[in-house]
């Protein structure tokens, strides 16, 4: 495994617990809902958008 795959494994992992930490803050109405939407499509645009760029 090179230490580019590290780097972005680890921060996919942190998207993830980013996402994990932002459905409980909205659960327990912490965060509005435009907050929450806001960093969902945020979230995905990185996936489908730029992530891909990063492992080239």
């Amino acid at each position: 495994m090179k230490i580019k795959d590290k780097y972005l494994r680890i921060l996919v992992y942190l998207i993830i617990l980013f996402l994990i930490v932002n459905v409980t803050l909205f659960v327990l109405k912490i965060i509005s809902a435009i907050l929450f939407w806001v960093i969902i499509i945020a979230a995905a645009f990185f996936a489908f958008k730029l992530l891909p760029k990063m492992r080239k």
